[in-house]
């Protein structure tokens, strides 16, 4: 994760370099970057602080631009006005864009802008109060009142937003105190000791609900839970105040055609839930030390279109622990948002399998194979390697497709 931390004063650039400090000690793999854009202590940056800090030449908008394009989380040591205008032109999307946070110049309030939950802004923004011994500023409603929020389940269990609109529509839900009703897949059970006076789990299999056939059937105040609807055909059926019609999460099953299920709810107006998918596939990366984030990205870009896969379909992205810090892997991972882990030499070499050796990196790493061992070595259920390691300039990626989550925590 990279900060990076504008400042407009002196008094803010010192409370950035404490910041700097504090964020390391928090976690020694996050990268930070001070800027300050203040004309008068522009030469004391250069004599006291030498390369630990930028002056930044450019528009405030310029420069927020450039980090939302990087997504970073972006600090502003300032008023919130100033933040706010500088990141307007920017403001796309809750699911991608960068986290954002406001901090004045006392440090006494750590105020959360943007992207509270699916960038962590939120969470961060504690973290540094914490640190700073200031007051964290939380205004998103489920944080304030303790309920449960769909993005922040979906989040904690690696799943992908397909309608980034229902999150409104179930959180509003939870706010109002209302039971929250989950269709999970029947291979996929919910981890004990969830609420059950505030979720209604439901499992059933449904697999092609555009091809569907169910003549005549009537599901109005049916349970769900017993009911076979593969293969069925709902072109004729009320599912009016039926448990169907009233789901609010729909974690989809790897078969389930989610176009055609999109499409029925649509057409005849039943309630749409947020619709949540796995996240099957995870990329094993190895790569000499230096190599820039636009590298890994036009090799993970390349080996993703021969496998005819997209960014969301991707959970994780494994290595070697040598590469903790490797900061091309870690700008990769931030702007796409894709965690990254790593495993121990001890833990690759374990692995049984049929995997392309090299002795070169062997004398590097003490294994003869970096990629693949780590893309397999992440799928804790089980997996198997869909693409074999592929070179490229001093980067070699492999790609596992993992066996799908057994069970997902509420």
């Amino acid at each position: 994760m990279t900060f990076s931390i504008i400042s407009f004063t002196k008094k803010g650039f010192e409370l950035s370099l404490k910041l700097n400090n504090a964020i390391i000690e928090a976690d020694s793999s996050y990268s930070v970057k001070l800027y300050n854009k203040c004309e008068t202590i522009k030469e004391d940056m250069v004599t006291f602080y030498k390369d630990e800090a930028y002056y930044v030449k450019e528009s405030l908008e310029q420069w927020s631009g450039i980090q939302f394009e990087k997504k970073n989380v972006i600090v502003y040591i300032g008023a919130t006005g100033i933040a706010v205008r500088a990141i307007a032109k920017y403001v796309d999307n809750k699911l991608t864009d960068s986290p954002v946070i406001v901090i004045d110049e006392k440090g006494e309030y750590v105020i959360p802008l943007l992207s509270g939950h699916v960038g962590g802004a939120n969470a961060i923004a504690i973290m540094l109060a914490e640190k700073l011994g200031a007051c964290p500023v939380i205004t998103t409603a489920t944080d304030k009142n303790n309920v449960w929020a769909a993005d922040l389940f979906a989040k904690k269990n690696n799943l992908s937003i397909i309608n980034k609109d229902g999150i409104k529509k179930v959180n509003a839900k939870s706010l109002n105190g209302e039971i929250i009703k989950i269709r999970v897949p029947d291979k996929i059970k919910v981890a004990s000791g969830y609420n059950k006076e505030k979720f209604d789990v439901v499992s059933f299999d449904y697999t092609d609900l555009k091809n569907s056939d169910l003549d005549n059937t009537d599901l109005n105040n049916t349970d769900l839970n017993n009911t076979d609807l593969v293969n069925a055909d709902l072109d004729n059926i009320d599912l009016v105040n039926s448990d169907f019609d009233n789901i609010d999460v729909w974690l989809l099953d790897k078969e389930e055609d989610i176009e055609g299920i999109m499409a029925f709810f649509e057409n005849n107006q039943y309630n749409v839930p947020l619709f949540l998918s796995q996240k099957e596939y995870i990329i094993g990366i190895g790569c000499k030390k230096g190599k820039t984030e636009k590298e890994i990205e036009e090799a993970i870009n390349d080996a993703l279109k021969i496998n005819n896969l997209k960014y969301d379909q991707i959970a994780l992205i494994a290595s070697i622990d040598l590469k903790n810090n490797e900061q091309g892997i870690l700008d990769f991972s931030d702007k796409n948002r894709i965690e990254f882990v790593t495993f121990k030499k001890e833990e690759l070499l374990a692995l049984t399998g049929d995997f392309e050796e090299s002795e070169f990196v062997k004398d590097i790493t003490g294994v003869g194979n970096v990629c693949e061992r780590a893309a397999i070595c992440a799928c804790k259920n089980g997996g198997y390697l869909i693409q074999k390691k592929i070179k490229y300039e001093g980067i070699t990626i492999a790609i596992a497709k993992r066996n799908l989550i057994t069970e997902i925590e509420l």
